[in-house]
Parts: C-alpha cells; structure tokens; sequence
C-alpha cells in the first residue's frame, strides 16, 4: 500500500510512522522542488492535476496535513475531484482552523469547507477543534493527540533556573509585534523578572528589535533542534506570543521538555494541552494578562516532561489499512 502524505518529511507526520517504515505501508517521500533546498517540499505539486496526469502514479490513500493555502477555491476543489476520479481516499487532519500566516480566514476557511467534505476521515488535535469543525462544517472529527515532538528530552543538571523566555524566531505574521505587549508583560513580572527574548539576528534592525531592552535580548542564528531543545530546557516557562492559530508545535515541544508555557486565547491552545497544569492561558495581545499566566506558573513546581502515552503509530496503520480494505467503521 502506497500512501501520498502531503508532507511526509516534516517533523509532525514523520512521527506517525516507524522511523525505518513500515512493512506493508510505503509512505512516499517528498519531492524535491528546488535542489539547492533540498528540504523544502512546498508548494507540493501532488496538489495539482498535472502531477497525476504526466505520467502514472500508485498512490493508495492521500493524508493531507498542510501546505495548501495557496491553491484558490477552483484548485482546491480540483485537487479533491483528481483523488475522486482515481478512487483515493482521503485523510485530512485539520492542524489549522485559522491559517497563522493569513491575516484574511475566509479563502482558507472555504478551502476546509472542500476539503472537510471529501476526506473519507478528519482528524484534528483536540477536543475544542474538534467542535468548531462540527459546528462550521458537520462533520465529526476524530482527535488524535500531538506525538511527541522530543522523545528523548536532554537532562540538564539540578533543576531548571526561573528564567521565562519568548522565542520570537522571524517574527511571522501570527506573532505580536506591538512592543507595547513585551514591555507590558516585563512590567507586570516586575523589575528583577527573569524575561529573555530570542529573535533571530536577521531581525536585528526589525522596529521591535529596537524596542526591547538589549540586555534581554538574544540575537541568533536559526537554531538546530539539539541547541533549540537544550535552550527552551533552561528555561521554566516559555509564552507564546501568538495573535491566531489553532494547535502548537512550540506548545507540545516545550511541554516533551518539561517546560511551562503560557498560551493565548485564541485558537485551542489549552485545549490541546489536554487539562495538563503546565499550560496557563492568557487574553490574545495583552501583555499584563500574559504576565499573571507566567507569574502562575512559575508559583507551580517544575512540571515532569510530558508523557504520550496514545499510539500514533499504531492508530494510523490501523487507519490506512481500513480505508484501503474498506472497513473503516
């Protein structure tokens, strides 16, 4: 059985299968778009008719995670006609109910709208997404949880210091730029808070750059997952300055590391964190409030790293195998 995972490569449905595979389900790999990023799998031309219609291709069951916001509602609605005329399944798993990268919804909210009623399975990654898709789409979405984003966190000796940091990496369009909310969330911790930023050094003439107090600033390159891990683990709580969304990888990571974390309130954040005390919610954009979910959490003890006790792995061989033979229940 031959399965077109779109992407297959990134960290998050890589973890839904073996790391040397599976014996009776090839997960096809990633093409690659641009030999000197060998890396990038976007935009993903399977997304496209042309793909399946240059030469034949064997694909059993299409899972579609993300990387479609820049088809238009035609090509969307295209995409899902292709895998119809062929008799391939559909798996989507909604990551994202409001694109991050999109200030305007209402473009990518319709592509879900094409997408949600073709997949033969919806999935998403919480109880609260799940009840939005209900609500905005009538269809019931099973949640799977978030695999673990660090199975082997790295143990750092004694325990954490009470440092709070706030990763603002290229400043995308889905992270607060108003310096009003950073300088608000320092004042609310007080003046011997242990607040660091990390911003990437490509920002360093960014307006916000220029407004955050230098000694609380860390300028960096793009860091590598062992450096990135070992860094958030030195930390007690990590806040997500976030303005949309819906789910976290950042979230899930810190919590695999044993890190606190404070959250927005939009999206489903919370909801994710499945009831977990490491996690505290905030009011979207308000430094203040921000600042009374980290003081919160760092009046808690250090939180044990996360443990992940649903298979995923198992889950999504049973789930392919039952589309493919035409159990699915």
């Amino acid at each position: 059985m031959k399965v077109l995972s779109i992407p297959a490569g990134h960290v998050y449905p890589a973890a839904l299968r073996p790391r040397d595979g599976w014996p009776d389900i090839q997960v096809l790999e990633d093409p690659v778009i641009d030999p000197a990023e060998p890396d990038r799998w976007w935009p993903h031309p399977a997304l496209r008719r042309d793909w399946w219609e240059r030469e034949p291709r064997k694909v059993d069951l299409c899972h579609l995670h993300f990387g479609f916001e820049h088809l238009d509602a035609a090509e969307t609605r295209d995409f899902v006609a292709v895998l119809a005329q062929r008799h391939i399944p559909l798996v989507l798993t909604i990551h994202d109910l409001d694109n991050p990268h999109l200030a305007e919804q209402r473009a990518f909210h319709q592509q879900l709208k094409f997408l949600t009623a073709a997949a033969a399975q919806v999935l998403t990654l919480s109880q609260g997404a799940a009840e939005i898709i209900r609500e905005r789409y009538g269809r019931d979405a099973l949640v799977v949880p978030h695999p673990a984003v660090v199975p082997n966190p790295p143990t750092l000796p004694g325990r954490p210091t009470p440092g709070v940091g706030v990763f603002l990496k290229s400043l995308r369009s889905n992270v607060v730029a108003d310096p009003h909310f950073y300088r608000d969330l320092a004042t609310g911790m007080g003046e011997t808070n242990p607040l660091q930023f990390y911003l990437h050094r490509e920002q360093a003439d960014s307006d916000l750059a220029r407004e955050l107090t230098p000694a609380r600033l860390n300028l960096h390159q793009p860091m590598d997952d062992h450096t990135l891990h070992d860094t958030i683990a030195r930390h007690r709580v990590v806040v997500l300055p976030y303005l949309r969304g819906t789910h976290s990888g950042w979230l899930e990571m810190c919590l695999d590391l044993g890190v606190s974390v404070a959250v927005p309130d939009c999206g489903c954040y919370l909801s994710q964190a499945q009831g977990s005390p490491a996690v505290a919610q905030y009011r979207t954009a308000e430094g203040t409030d921000a600042a009374r979910a980290v003081t919160e959490l760092l009046r808690q003890e250090p939180p044990p790293p996360r443990e992940h006790p649903f298979d995923n792995i198992a889950f999504h061989h049973q789930l392919y195998r039952a589309l493919r033979e035409g159990t699915l229940a």
